[in-house]
């Protein structure tokens, strides 16, 4: 079998309630993933997982497992570990936690270059806070010369597209290594608000659509509570309709047998409307920064 990346959601509880996320809006029951689980969904798919993406719908840095779940990932051959945070939660202790982990990549949004702009999205945030939190990170990494590369995101959205020279200026003095200036998904109509007005940063401006999607045949997404489904655009009540199987008692090359993964796989690559909560999606085919910047701080 060929190798394929999972995108794991260690949780889908958040301490943000930010305007787009379905962490809070989805229905789902709060869980987090025990490290036991975890560990069996790897020890089950030794050899076939290309790399770990350490999110989904949830604050990965609430389950207090997500270090030792790096740790045991990258003791067993994952060559690329990354996590997204919000940075809210990231102590120091957290903070040497993540750098002692091995882990390869960590994303930390700040989304405003200001307390103000930023309290518009992250809902529930501290634009200060995550401000030092990313200082800590970066001197601890520093000082171990070991640790994840660093980058801090940014989507661009109508209330801090101003902000993106700031935010750059920002991303320099912090000594990031990265600077990812996203463009914001809109997955309802009542968020459309948040479209920037300059069209050189939105998604969705002369977008083409697309017949076919490649996400489920490069990633699959594991929640929480084990279910497996063939994209993280997969939210509310396709969660359960589009449920390829359960990570706690298959392994990922058992589910790819089966036909519920064919099916969905299958129409992707040839007809992706076939599949009902693709048919108004094109999110896989559309290009989702407006530019990555290498701020090139080199660890010392």
């Amino acid at each position: 079998m060929r190798q394929i990346g999972l995108m794991i959601e260690t949780t889908n509880r958040c301490n943000l309630k930010c305007t787009t996320c379905f962490s809070h809006q989805d229905g789902r029951t709060k869980t987090d993933m025990s490290l036991k689980t975890f560990i069996k969904l790897l020890n089950s798919n030794a050899g076939r997982i290309s790399h770990i993406s350490l999110y989904n719908y949830g604050e990965p840095l609430l389950n207090r497992s997500t270090f030792a779940m790096v740790k045991y990932a990258k003791q067993m051959g994952i060559k690329y570990v990354k996590l997204a945070t919000n940075g809210t939660l990231l102590t120091e202790a957290k903070a040497r936690a993540m750098v002692n982990s091995g882990l390869d990549y960590v994303s930390i949004s700040l989304d405003g270059a200001s307390a103000g702009t930023y309290k518009q999205f992250r809902i529930g945030g501290n634009f200060n806070t995550v401000v030092k939190n990313i200082e800590r990170l970066v001197a601890i990494r520093d000082e171990a010369g070991r640790g994840p590369e660093i980058e801090l995101q940014f989507i661009i959205m109508s209330h801090n597209e101003h902000e993106v020279a700031d935010i750059e200026a920002l991303a320099r003095k912090l000594k990031v290594d990265k600077l990812r200036l996203k463009t914001v998904l809109i997955k309802r109509s009542k968020w459309d608000h948040l479209l920037p007005r300059n069209d050189g940063y939105n998604r969705y401006a002369g977008a083409q659509e697309l017949k076919t999607c490649p996400k489920p045949a490069e990633e699959l997404v594991v929640n929480s509570d084990g279910t497996v489904i063939p994209c993280c655009y997969v939210v509310g009540k396709d969660v359960e309709k589009f449920r390829l199987g359960n990570a706690n008692g298959q392994s990922i090359e058992e589910i790819m047998k089966e036909e519920a993964y064919s099916t969905f796989a299958g129409n992707c690559a040839s007809d992706k409307s076939r599949n009902s909560c693709c048919a108004n999606c094109n999110e896989g085919n559309l290009r989702l920064n407006y530019k990555v910047i290498d701020i090139s701080h080199k660890i010392v």
